[in-house]
């Protein structure tokens, strides 16, 4: 088991804030940086449908909703194995619950959220 530094765990939350931020402007453009490009982003919606595919469908909905002003989150960072972290992320607001799983690698010195995995309540 290797040892993982604090600043790796403060730099994954760092870079999560970003998705956090996003989501309670309402603007995608805010939350881009978190994601690699090619992220992809799987889970199921209250309704039961399954959504899956590019993380350009989270862009989508998130600037389709607008912002989340009251939005409250909890990130924990389940673990860390020096270039490879898994986070769960809960979230609510009002009308929505989410637990979030995203799995992140490090690139070029970079925390980027390379999967997300959710359900929504």
């Amino acid at each position: 088991m290797s040892r993982t530094a604090i600043r790796d765990y403060e730099e994954i939350v760092e870079t999560l804030k970003g998705y956090i931020e996003g989501n309670i402007s309402g603007n995608s453009d805010v939350m881009k940086s978190t994601f690699h490009d090619d992220a992809i982003m799987y889970g199921y919606t209250n309704d039961g449908n399954l959504s899956a595919g590019s993380i350009q469908n989270l862009y989508d909905v998130i600037d389709q909703l607008g912002p989340a002003k009251d939005l409250e989150y909890r990130i924990d960072v389940l673990d860390v194995a020096v270039t490879v972290a898994v986070v769960r992320i809960i979230l609510e607001a009002p009308g929505a619950v989410y637990t979030d799983y995203h799995t992140m690698l490090k690139l070029d010195g970079k925390w980027k959220v390379v999967s997300k995995l959710f359900h929504q309540y």
